[in-house]
């Protein structure tokens, strides 16, 4: 019901062509996006009991927006504003002292909300109305609706890299940043990397597979670009 009361607002305030109000903002920042435990049930059309739902995305969204929506519930689970602000935190511990981030991947923008003063973010979201949402919520932020496989920053154009990385058996086409053909996570931790600056850092969420894979192809083309400064297992 959250999810559906943005959309609504996200298509009152597309159609006026102007910015959210706080109390518009308010609802936007509810969004949970489609990868949340059960939430998924909306797109199953053997689930009458989410039928009444089904018909409003439907009416909410064009076709184009419901299949990408449909798409997101493999990997669009959002980072807790708990562990967002470690990250932050953690980040200024290391010497971070602002400047301009990226954040691969931002859903609705939890980490730009957190972000320190002195920060210029962008944020990549594939979702084309997650980033509508990511947009109205934080307008000083550039938040492109784009797959990271085609975000093109010159390399070392930022000062850090910030976010929670898509986890997926899925290996996206980008020829420039993975020829090696990495899965999603590992993709999105090496195209990091190559826009990270000298000096720069990367902080990320990823799956356990990016240490624990039997196959170390991965962290060798990570290694490559980076000293690994720390890493903390979750949830020990």
């Amino acid at each position: 019901e959250a999810n559906l009361a943005a959309l609504r607002a996200l298509r009152v305030i597309t159609e006026e062509g102007r910015g959210a109000t706080p109390g518009e903002q308010e609802i936007l920042a509810k969004w949970g996006g489609w990868g949340a435990q059960g939430l998924s049930q909306i797109f199953d059309a053997d689930r009458p009991e989410f039928d009444a739902q089904r018909a409003e995305l439907h009416a909410l969204l064009s076709d184009g927006e419901f299949d990408a929506a449909r798409r997101t519930t493999i990997n669009a689970h959002y980072t807790s504003p708990s562990i967002v602000v470690e990250m932050w935190a953690g980040l200024e511990s290391l010497g971070f002292a602002g400047g301009s981030v990226l954040e691969p991947g931002c859903g609705s923008g939890t980490f730009i909300g957190a972000a320190p003063r002195g920060v210029s973010m962008v944020g990549v979201e594939l979702d084309p109305i997650t980033a509508g949402i990511a947009a109205l919520l934080y307008p000083d932020a550039d938040i492109r609706a784009e797959s990271f496989a085609s975000t093109r920053f010159p390399s070392g154009h930022f000062d850090a890299v910030i976010g929670n990385v898509p986890f997926a058996d899925t290996v996206l086409h980008d020829p420039r940043y993975n020829p090696q053909k990495l899965t999603m996570h590992n993709h999105f931790i090496v195209k990091s990397l190559e826009m990270t600056r000298p000096g720069g850092m990367v902080a990320v969420l990823t799956s356990r597979y990016t240490m624990d894979a039997a196959n170390p192809a991965a962290r060798r083309e990570m290694y490559a670009r980076a000293d690994l400064v720390t890493a903390v297992r979750l949830p020990t």
